[in-house]
């Protein structure tokens, strides 16, 4: 082997721990780890990483295998950039599942510069690794030799750290605490979510609400919900934002608007499930793969249902909640086209009010607010300018907020558009309207951006909740407009009144419908808040690891936690 191969190899082979490591010392800090803890949490993966490329003299082969290893480093460092803390979690895992290559790929346009840092270090070392694997570069026995001892001591006073925070009342959890078992730990019980998920259609087929309908007029009734995507109430005019982003709806009649709902989940694949079931997130875990959703309740009572979705399938629970509909239409599948604006799923709902039926309920989950923002609204909608998102972070935070402002106009200009086609159809309706959660905007000079952080903030979880009625409706049923103005100032969960309200607006009873959770109801009364968390666990939500800046937040909007 030559001299600059031999280099290269001393190179390859403490390069790839050094840089390996550096997600473990970032973490030491966020995560507040003690001396023991953040010791033991770097020096045992770190002594690991030693032995692993002292396992075998061809060194190629080693740095092939210790890729992973990079590549798990490279996702954290991401994560990290993104969120500021917290270790890849399950339900990052879960987001490879469930998120299609268009919104992968407008994601990883935004993060280049955090991307090309990480390409920068890493990419030469794996160029390296591929040539000592194809050259079959080796190692001298006595390099190895000492080089295991050396691994073996470093990973010895990690364990030894690990026994001293036992018995010091200073655990290390390494699934919890320890970079990457945790990483992988957290991979292995997306799995098994996966898995129960594909095996959905069995788990639940026995389901059933045995609901009915009590409205015993003829009149033709329709009841629109729409499932919003990443809007957070702070920027809706409606509820105090100094911007006009939502002008249209403001003095709508028979518009509630409740300014005090959080969603308990901000994560889109477990936030949809909770809002269009019965399922808490107390018993999300064991609960969501035996039931079906609210489709399913409507159509028992008689109801001529259509899920129409401007998302493409992912093989989540929200599919199999829109195949229960008796149309499903997935607009940019149907279409091929991913840049399709929401208001392209209007043509869809005016063909299934056409249909004549008696009863109708239709079902949207819009693409709303989800990055790329200013590629979630036409040219001419563009209200604050400018609005053109050429990259991500504090210092682009002006075109960020404006492209935001503007997807929370369309999607105001949305709802208005649909309030207009059921009155002027002249049909008993209501219209019901939340998001899934919100999102960060590098808000307070922080550096957190996007949503799905396993520690939530207040403005992951801070939705817009909203009830509208028709004038036919409240001339039928003015006790219904009443409640909700009464409710309105209440606090709100949106997860777990989302459902409960669509029953009670359309007046559908089954033993799985409670009162309590109906903002449209004299009972209303809303439980403790929780927070679903990556581990499915409901927990308080003053537990669920917000920040003091948080708590100023909902303190501000009056908002109980």
């Amino acid at each position: 082997m030559t001299r600059s191969a031999a280099i290269l190899s001393k190179m390859l082979f403490f390069g790839m721990p050094a840089i390996a490591i550096i997600p473990n010392l970032i973490l030491w800090y966020t995560e507040g780890l003690d001396l023991i803890q953040g010791l033991a949490s770097v020096l045992l993966p770190f002594g690991l990483y030693w032995l692993i490329m002292s396992s075998a003299i061809r060194i190629g082969r080693c740095a092939m295998w210790f890729t992973i290893v990079l590549l798990l480093a490279a996702f954290e460092m991401v994560l990290l950039f993104l969120y500021g803390n917290s270790v890849i979690s399950v339900d990052m895992w879960m987001n490879l599942f469930t998120t299609n290559s268009s919104e992968v790929g407008e994601l990883l346009k935004g993060l280049w510069p955090v991307i090309g840092v990480m390409c920068v270090f890493s990419l030469p070392l794996i160029v390296i690794g591929v040539i000592a694997y194809i050259k079959k570069w080796r190692v001298s026995g006595t390099f190895l030799c000492v080089n295991r001892r050396i691994g073996l001591m470093i990973a010895s006073s990690g364990a030894i750290l690990c026994a001293v925070g036992y018995f010091a009342g200073s655990p290390v959890v390494p699934h919890n605490q320890v970079f990457p078992v945790n990483a992988l730990y957290n991979s292995w019980i997306a799995t098994q979510r996966a898995v129960a998920t594909m095996n959905y259609d069995k788990s639940s087929g026995s389901f059933e609400y045995s609901a009915e309908s009590w409205h015993c007029d003829i009149a033709p009734e329709v009841y629109v919900l729409v499932v919003g995507e990443t809007s957070r109430a702070d920027n809706w005019q409606l509820f105090g934002y100094e911007r006009q982003t939502t002008p249209g709806i403001m003095e709508a009649d028979g518009l509630v608007g409740f300014k005090k709902a959080m969603s308990e989940s901000n994560v889109t694949h477990k936030s949809v499930p909770l809002l269009l079931s019965p399922v808490s997130s107390e018993s999300f875990g064991d609960s969501i793969y035996f039931v079906k959703s609210v489709i399913t309740a409507f159509k028992e009572a008689g109801f001529r249902t259509a899920f129409i979705s401007n998302h493409r399938r992912n093989h989540s629970f929200i599919d199999f909640f829109g195949s229960e509909a008796d149309t499903c239409i997935f607009v940019k599948e149907l279409n091929n086209d991913d840049s399709a604006p929401d208001m392209d799923m209007l043509p869809y709902v005016t063909e299934e009010m056409q249909r004549g039926g008696r009863r109708q309920m239709i079902v949207l989950h819009t693409y709303g607010s989800h990055f790329k923002y200013n590629d979630r609204y036409p040219r001419y909608y563009a209200r604050f300018k400018p609005d053109r998102i050429k990259e991500v972070g504090p210092e682009g935070r002006q075109r960020l907020l404006n492209s935001y402002d503007n997807t929370i106009a369309y999607t105001a200009d949305l709802l208005t558009m649909l309030m207009n086609e059921i009155e002027g159809a002249g049909y008993r309706g209501a219209l019901l309207y939340t998001a899934d959660h919100g999102e960060d905007l590098f808000d307070d000079g922080s550096n957190k951006f996007l949503h799905a952080s396993p520690r939530p903030t207040y403005y992951q979880l801070h939705v817009p909740f909203i009830v509208w009625l028709s004038s036919r409706y409240v001339e039928a049923y003015p006790h219904v407009l009443a409640r909700a103005l009464e409710n309105r100032d209440k606090n709100v969960s949106s997860s777990a009144s989302f459902f409960h309200t669509a029953l009670e607006l359309a007046d559908i009873r089954t033993p799985w419908f409670n009162p309590s959770l109906s903002v449209v109801n004299t009972r209303y009364n809303l439980p403790q808040r929780v927070f679903l968390n990556d581990r499915n666990r409901g927990v308080l939500l003053r537990d669920a690891g917000l920040n003091t800046r948080d708590y100023t937040r909902l303190d501000s909007a009056g908002i109980k936690y």
